[in-house]
């Protein structure tokens, strides 16, 4: 089952002294991009965390935010005094240079979040690590189920293209046994409109020339491969497990490449308009799978 590259999932929980909110969103990407904004004192799991995210998640920007509130007071909160002198200095100029009546408050200092520095020994890490790490792999879950029920949508769409599209082709295949009839047709008008009148040409000659460029106009080749693309791109669908976006990219770049070459090479109006119509089909394809995984 194909799954969307596109998502979002939040989860909120309280496990031990601390009460956790992960959120995760992704987007379309072409490959992997992870986007991790979490306290600092996590950066020491982030290598760890994007190796979690890849047993779930194979392509997609994926941006994932966590927050941890202590719901017992940490016991290595610090002030950075440094950090209040330099902002009560700002504030200071600030009600000076415009003769505010109001003087710099305690409560203007505490604002500034940079003021206080939370360092966590790699004990407590580990303790917050140990809670958050159930807590992510369920937020991934949501992730990858709402990325499927997304995909179920895709998948419907892509399936309703491609079995259009072999409508197409098939009457591509059937216009295609037409051609040496319309190239006979053509050649001889070509010769009538040179020649006199009184002079005929001779049907083995005609005949050889429409053998010739039927010949190089031949394509049964094309419609062959785009069945046999067509027929692959319904098993990805259906049955692809894992990502399988790049190989549906792939198949439509084939499937346009056919038909650009039956195009170039047919002499029939109808036959034209069936391939144009599939390659409007097959744009079509390639822009719903730019979200598949």
């Amino acid at each position: 089952m194909i799954k969307s590259m596109t998502g979002f999932s939040r989860v909120e929980e309280v496990a031990g002294p601390y009460c956790f909110r992960v959120e995760i969103k992704s987007l379309n990407s072409r490959g992997l991009n992870l986007i991790n904004q979490i306290p600092g004192y996590l950066s020491m799991k982030e290598i760890e965390m994007n190796t979690i995210v890849q047993e779930y998640i194979k392509r997609g920007k994926v941006q994932i935010r966590i927050h941890v509130k202590f719901l017992e007071p940490p016991k290595t909160l610090e002030i950075d005094q440094k950090m209040v002198q330099a902002y009560h200095s700002v504030l200071e100029e600030i009600v000076n240079s415009l003769s505010l009546p109001e003087p710099v408050k305690l409560s203007d200092l505490l604002s500034f979040k940079e003021v206080f520095r939370l360092e966590l020994s790699d004990d407590e890490v580990e303790r917050v690590w140990y809670h958050l790490e159930p807590i992510f792999r369920k937020t991934l879950e949501k992730l990858v189920d709402e990325r499927r029920k997304e995909g179920e949508k895709i998948g419907a769409d892509l399936k309703k293209i491609l079995s259009d599209l072999k409508i197409k082709v098939e009457g591509i295949e059937k216009k295609a046994k037409e051609l040496p009839h319309l190239y006979r047709e053509k050649i001889k008008e070509e010769v009538e409109k040179i020649l006199p009148q009184e002079i005929s040409v001779r049907e083995d000659i005609l005949e050889n020339h429409v053998a010739f460029i039927a010949t190089k106009a031949d394509i049964r080749e094309e419609v062959t491969r785009l069945k046999s693309h067509i027929k692959r791109a319904f098993e990805l669908v259906e049955n692809g497990d894992g990502p399988v976006g790049l190989n549906l990219d792939f198949l439509g770049q084939e499937m346009l490449r056919e038909l650009n070459t039956i195009l170039s090479k047919s002499i029939s109006s109808d036959l034209s308009n069936l391939a144009l119509e599939g390659k409007v089909l097959v744009s079509q394809f390639r822009e719903q799978i730019q979200n598949v995984e």
